[in-house]
């Protein structure tokens, strides 16, 4: 997986295959998901959702589902063992994203072709 950051140039606008193949993931506390591990290992999109009590997670694609924010460590890191017992692989089929960002940043996500 990779992060897609901007382009050089101030006001250049991103390619909307880059766009569309990449998704909106956050800074505090999110977590990625490959959708391969899912299909992979058998775990229902439903149970996924529920692990992670949601009714939709922040962004997802063909190939990526992410979720966040998370309410802090401690609740990502419960997020994370919940995957895990999934039968989901910490950084093979998923990870989780924390780290300090200004507000005018912002965080897509994209697999590595």
């Amino acid at each position: 997986m990779r992060c897609v950051l901007p382009r050089k140039g101030v006001g250049k606008a991103r390619d909307k295959g880059e766009m569309m193949n990449t998704v909106k993931a956050t800074s505090e506390f999110g977590i990625v998901i490959r959708r391969a591990a899912l299909t992979e290992k058998g775990i229902d999109y439903t149970k996924l959702l529920q692990a992670m009590e949601v009714e939709q997670p922040l962004d997802s694609n063909e190939n990526l589902v992410s979720f966040g924010p998370s309410f802090g460590e401690e609740a990502m890191n419960q997020f994370i063992a919940r995957l895990q017992a999934l039968g989901l692989e910490y950084i093979e089929d998923f990870f989780a994203i924390a780290c300090d960002m200004p507000a005018w940043c912002n965080v897509r996500i994209g697999i590595d072709a």
